[in-house]
């Protein structure tokens, strides 16, 4: 509404205000009734009879609402929706100088609080108000209502709008419904609230009852007169419970094309949407945005009451607010009587499923404990039940398959599907973290397969993931919150529901996970797992981002769904989704409708039962379900397998039928199973948290716990006296070896040549030769600081460390304006001098003039490094730092070693020698290090495990020979033996103040330590404790991942020290230190990673780390 409009309504409301205001007599019990029912004084029998006879036309709309439901508030809407603004958002000028003309414009106008003609309203034929004392009832009746009869009502202009208190068949106009062959007419908008508020409202209206809360002498109390039933509530209307069951069935009788229920919360908590829903079922055409923000700003509470007509306003309309009940002064039984009453009248009447959310306190059931506080003992049958629910139209409601007659149908469910052509998952939000994130639940087989995916694919950086720490009343719940926007960092619970509200605020919806979701557009791209899955394998396949994966020494050729495989696949899919992937749906049968004739589940038992007898004989001739390579069926079918001992078989009671003949994993039934079980869990266990299995026998008692909230049912709750299984022998079997499996292709043992080798030293495809010069020949100052590490040794990290400590925070520990300046490079991720183009000319030169593929990767490395050229490194404030995986004397800046000789100073001698004078060397030199076994597993994992796996096949040797080949390690800078010995060389070559070297292990153990020496080579000022602990903070790993985003979670993976003893064998890790002997013996860099390679001094090592 124009601030000229706004102006002019409330002079007008100013000139028209009354001098009267009715009585304030509060909620006390009316004095008159009308067919048993109690009706307030202005109630006229006349007018009702008519109303009920009323002849409709299709566009008329009968507004049916119970007393402080929002009567007012809907009628407002209305009349702005269908009469009042145009598409522009702009009143209609010659419909708001009608208003006072016309009812329903200013107030809603009842037909049951009139007269049927103008000649009986002024002889008040019935005497309805000399009701009034004083004899004031004709202008007490004028306020509320408006001067109007119903004939004014009945001549109002289309669409007509009838907003009434009267309900259900008995008053509502018999034209509205379908009778012996006639079909009705017209549309019924139903408002309902949670009667908890709407009781406390009543409370509150135009002053308090006499009888209070809880009664006196002047009656039972607004509480004991609210919960009654069968005709004895004296309330106007009678019961509110009995109200909103004869709504119910009024809505069902006529059915959503020509009956739509609002919900006063649902107003409240998202107007537009319901705005748009409200406007859909009038098929009004589009809404146009600016004639919903009009609406939405003209139908708040405080622009009704201060417009035109603000006077009638005022006097029907109160706070609003959901939740107030709580305020109530009544006890808790006082409230458990009541919810038994909503249950005894409205168990069955879908009218009141949304409102139940509404009338509890806090959400029920919600987990005991975290997923990662629970262990594989953890009982969740001890832990408080939950109701089971899901989405309609937007609103939590108990899912009505649970329902005692169990054939309540849930309604159109809403799919999420991918409707994009192409998805970045390389792709970052402003402030570096990922676009999409994943919610999944361990609980879930579907999801957790999408999960495991995620690392399967190297995509744990791209994608963002939380996962749920188990049901609650209200769905899935993280109980620490989420990590995505717009939700992270509330610091409270968060429920996944509010995620399918948030893309389709009317979604009708099971709150299922997993679900993938776009931060950029607020959207879920889908919540299909077998479709999630696809989509990340297609986008790591064909991102240059995310390196091919092999997790079991096969390569993923196109990701897990091989473009030669897929239609296979597919079929696979198809049929194990009929065929075992029903188990839970069966299952979930078995349970909710035990005691019925229920065949066809146990037929579906034998059915998944034969079918397992078959998959096991497959896989004694095959490694994998479609051949020798690992794709997206295998891990869908592997979580199902790690669930049937655990899960289905004791819960649906699988072990009772004909076909089964044992368990998959503490037996021998199924020997194939066992061991591709095994061979998958191998590999898969990283991705799991493997005591979330146990959630799913939480369901019996949420069934039985739903059906009693519904139909206040008294039973006892299954107690958690049986024994579950063991997931202790579970997780035993699964780490027993494979053996006796088929075997993918075989090996091959030669190594593949580099690419492209400088100074010996194989080199990554982005090394530039021209910058690679410039670089070598940089001119050093003496405060620069060239740092140089290891590949996986922790470049990043000490990047990370050395800005905090020069720029990022002051003495007192706080950010400085230098902090996350992403406008100089090693600022948010290290920026490697050989990666970037010399400068802004090349790349344009370069990028306009050479083929897609480059552009494509220099834009990868973008990603990677910041949108820097070797000039900004140039131009960073001092002391500037370089940092890079380059090493030695003959690719570091050789101003750096002492003795350097520039070409200009040199002169040449009779032999073509040069001859020169020498020169100090300039700068600084910090070399990282770390142990060369726990770099190789680092390496060997990150971004995606290498096509040739650990022991080689027929894409390469394998990570293992690859690092200890010296002469020729094909690896990106080739081998670390080579790295740490020609670093060796370097620091050897520079004076001792002028080189540092860092230990990674010495930083992991003894953060402190290690800060204070680098800030003492540095030559800075001391070191306070304020500014040591915030430099400690913001360079763990999780701060680091968590701030700064896509480009440093690119590169960190675990850091923990030792962590390659749970990879490869003790044969193997013996050739491995005969390697590091030959090289680096004698090496005094090397000397101090011994300790860290040697099984027999971890012990004490890992202890302290795991105590830090």
């Amino acid at each position: 509404m124009s601030s000229n409009s706004n102006s002019s309504a409330t002079n007008l409301a100013d000139a028209e205000k009354p001098q009267y205001a009715p009585p304030n007599v509060g909620s006390n019990p009316p004095k008159y009734k009308h067919n048993s029912i109690p009706v307030p004084w202005w109630f006229n029998p006349a007018s009702v009879s008519k109303f009920h006879s009323l002849s409709l036309n299709s566009t008329d709309i009968i507004l049916s609402s119970g007393v402080k439901m929002g009567t007012t508030w809907m009628t407002k809407i209305l009349n702005s929706l269908l009469h009042e603004f145009n598409d522009e958002g702009k009143l209609i000028p010659e419909v708001v100088d009608k208003r006072s003309e016309i009812p329903n414009r200013l107030g809603q106008t009842y037909p049951e609080g009139t007269y049927p003609t103008r000649q009986e309203h002024e002889q008040d034929s019935l005497g309805i108000f000399t009701r009034v004392p004083n004899g004031k009832g004709k202008e007490a009746h004028a306020i509320i209502f408006g001067n109007f009869v119903l004939e004014d009502l009945v001549g109002q202009p289309h669409p007509r709008i009838f907003a009434t208190h009267l309900f259900g068949r008995e008053f509502l106009p018999r034209k509205l419904f379908d009778d012996e062959g006639t079909e009705g007419t017209g549309k019924l908008i139903v408002v309902a609230r949670n009667l908890k508020d709407a009781m406390c409202s009543l409370h509150n209206f135009r002053g308090l009852p006499q009888d209070g809360w809880i009664g006196n002498e002047h009656g039972p109390g607004t509480f004991a007169r609210y919960v009654m039933l069968n005709g004895k509530c004296p309330n106007a209307f009678g019961s509110a419970f009995e109200w909103l069951k004869q709504s119910n069935d009024a809505v069902l009788s006529i059915g959503n094309k020509r009956a739509l229920v609002v919900y006063y919360e649902s107003l409240i908590l998202d107007f537009s949407g319901q705005l748009q829903r409200i406007n859909d079922f009038l098929e009004l055409g589009t809404l146009t945005d600016a004639k919903a923000r009009a609406i939405e700003e003209a139908c708040a509470l405080k622009s009704m009451q201060s417009a035109e007509g603000g006077a009638r306003y005022k006097w029907t309309t109160r706070k609003g607010g959901i939740g107030k009940w709580t305020n109530a002064p009544l006890t808790k039984e006082q409230w458990e009587e009541f919810d038994r009453v909503f249950n005894q009248v409205l168990g069955d009447a879908e009218i009141a499923d949304p409102l139940r959310f509404f009338q509890c306190e806090s959400v029920l059931g919600l987990p005991e404990l975290p997923l990662e506080g629970c262990d594989v003992d953890t009982d969740p049958r001890t832990w408080e039940p939950y109701l089971l629910v899901m989405l309609r139209d937007g609103m939590i409601v108990p899912d009505p398959y649970f329902r005692l007659s169990g054939n309540v149908d849930s309604g159109d469910l809403t799919e999420f599907k991918y409707n994009k052509p192409q998805l970045s998952f390389g792709v970052c939000n402003s402030d570096g973290s990922p676009r999409y994130h994943l919610f999944v639940s361990e609980s879930c087989p579907l999801a957790s397969s999408v999960s495991a995916a995620r690392t399967l694919l190297g995509l744990e950086n791209m994608i963002s993931m939380d996962v749920a720490d188990g049901e609650s009343g209200a769905g899935l719940v993280f109980l620490n919150g989420c990590s995505c926007a717009p939700w992270k960092d509330s610091g409270e619970p968060f429920w996944l529901y509010s995620v399918y509200q948030l893309s389709k605020p009317t979604a009708t919806t099971r709150i299922t996970a997993p679900v993938l979701w776009d931060t950029v557009e607020q959207k879920i791209v889908s919540n299909d797992a077998w479709e999630i899955l696809k989509l990340m394998s297609r986008e790591a396949e064909q991102s240059d981002l995310i390196s091919y994966n092999d997790a079991l020494g096969v390569i993923l050729k196109e990701g897990l769904f091989p473009g030669e495989q897929m239609e296979a696949i597919e079929n696979m899919y198809s049929d194990l989704s009929s065929s075992i992937f029903i188990v839970e749906a069966a299952g979930l049968e078995s349970i909710a409708k035990a005691g019925e004739n229920l065949g066809h589940v146990s037929d579906n038992f034998d059915s998944i039962l034969t079918k397992l007898q078959e998959l096991d004989d497959l896989l004694g001739k095959r490694r994998f379900l479609s051949g020798h390579n690992l794709t997206g069926i295998d891990i869908f079918f592997a979580m199902f397998l790690f669930r049937f001992d655990a899960c289905y078989t004791p819960l649906f009671g699988i072990s009772n039928h004909k076909a089964f003949i044992g368990s998959i994993l503490k037996g021998d039934s199924y020997p194939n199973l066992k061991g591709y079980s095994r061979e998958l869990y191998r590999e898969l266990k990283s991705t799991l948290k493997i005591q979330g299995l146990r959630q799913i026998f939480r369901l019996p008692n949420a069934i039985l716990f739903t059906r009693q909230a519904i139909h206040s049912i008294d039973a006892n709750l299954p107690s958690a006296s049986e024994p579950i299984p063991d997931l202790n022998q579970i997780v035993a079997s699964l780490e027993e070896p494979a053996t006796g499996r088929p075997k993918g292709t075989p090996a091959k043992t030669s190594n593949a040549a580099p690419k492209i080798v400088r100074d010996g030293m194989a080199m990554p495809f982005w090394v530039r030769d021209d910058t690679m010069k410039l670089y070598r020949d940089l001119d050093l100052r003496d405060d620069d600081i060239i740092l140089s590490s290891g590949v996986k040794m922790g470049t990043t990290w000490v990047t990370k460390i050395l800005n905090s400590l020069l720029f990022d925070f002051d003495d007192d520990g706080k950010t400085t304006s230098a902090y996350m300046d992403d406008s100089f490079p090693n600022r948010l991720g290290q920026t490697y001098p050989d990666a970037l183009f010399p400068s802004r000319e090349v790349e344009e030169h370069e990028t306009a003039t050479k083929d897609e593929e480059f552009v494509k990767r220099m834009k990868m490395l973008k990603t990677s490094f910041g949108d820097f050229v070797f000039d900004d490194l140039l131009n960073q404030p001092s002391p500037r730092l370089f940092s890079s995986h380059l090493c030695g004397k003959n690719l570091l800046p050789k101003k750096l070693f002492d003795g350097w000789e520039d070409d200009d100073d040199c002169a040449v001698n009779g032999h073509g020698e040069k001859v020169g004078t020498a020169n100090e060397g300039r700068g600084r030199l910090i070399v990282v290090i770390r142990n060369l076994k726990d770099t190789l597993v680092s390496l060997h994992h990150f971004r995606g495990v290498p096509k040739d796996g650990w022991y080689g096949n027929e894409h390469g040797p394998g990570s293992f020979a690859r690092a200890i080949d010296v002469e020729n390690c094909p690896n990106a800078f080739g081998s670390s033996f080579m790295w740490v010995k020609r670093s060796g060389e370097a620091v050897d070559a520079i004076s001792p103040e002028r080189a540092l070297v860092l230990q990674y292990e010495e930083l992991k153990l003894d953060f402190d330590t290690q800060l204070q020496r680098i800030n003492d080579f540095l030559g800075l000022p001391k070191l306070t404790d304020a500014k040591a602990k915030a430099v400690a903070a913001e360079c763990a790993a999780k701060s680091m991942k968590g701030k700064t985003g896509g480009r440093f979670k690119m590169i960190i993976r675990k850091g923990m020290v030792g962590d390659w003893q749970n990879y490869l064998d003790d044969e193997r890790w013996e050739e491995f230190d005969r390697v590091f002997d030959k090289v680096l013996g004698g090496v005094d860099i090397a000397e101090p990673l011994r300790q860290y390679q040697c099984k027999e001094s971890l012990d004490e090592i890992v202890a302290a780390q795991e105590k830090l």
